[in-house]
């Protein structure tokens, strides 16, 4: 099973580039999207330029409260009541609860923000994919459920290489 962590990671990172440019609105000059320099795969608009066929929105983990549970099963390691394995099963199942939980409030503050649709959720990386207007999903960035926006091509392609066998 591939690491929730490090799969999120190497989608921050890959996208990072890619997602700042194309929020940016730079995709023209890195000839990014239809590969004409178009960006024309990169959003479908509905004539005013107005509407995005999709970007990834990568969720928010508290990180903060996610170290202090980690510290309570190092501390019950420590003390001997439970084994390593079960302080490492309790701590990836810790992890993706509280990845599973942001992608949750992510989904949940985009639903209920007027022209975002969530279109997938990608639980295991702590993203989900959305779709509508522009102006209110780049208004997502002030909400504390988003950390980033990146390529929904990123977003799908890493859903791909960590679950090959899983539909996301």
């Amino acid at each position: 099973m591939t690491d929730p962590t490090t799969t999120r990671r190497r989608l921050l990172e890959g996208a990072g580039v890619g997602g700042g440019t194309l929020l940016a609105g730079c995709t023209d000059q890195l000839n990014l999207g239809s590969g004409d320099g178009s960006g024309a795969d990169a959003a479908q608009t509905d004539g005013d330029g107005a509407n995005v066929d999709g970007v990834g929105a990568i969720a928010t983990v508290d990180q903060e409260a996610l170290q202090r549970e980690r510290l309570r099963i190092r501390e019950e390691l420590q003390n001997g009541n439970i084994s390593r394995e079960e302080a490492q099963e309790q701590a990836t199942d810790l992890q993706e609860e509280f990845i599973s939980d942001a992608v949750s409030a992510l989904a949940e503050t985009a639903k209920a923000t007027d022209g975002v649709d969530v279109a997938d959720e990608y639980a295991t990386l702590g993203a989900v994919v959305l779709t509508g207007e522009a102006a209110p999903i780049i208004g997502l960035l002030d909400s504390a459920a988003v950390r980033a926006l990146v390529s929904r091509s990123d977003v799908e392609e890493q859903a791909e290489t960590a679950t090959p066998t899983e539909s996301a």
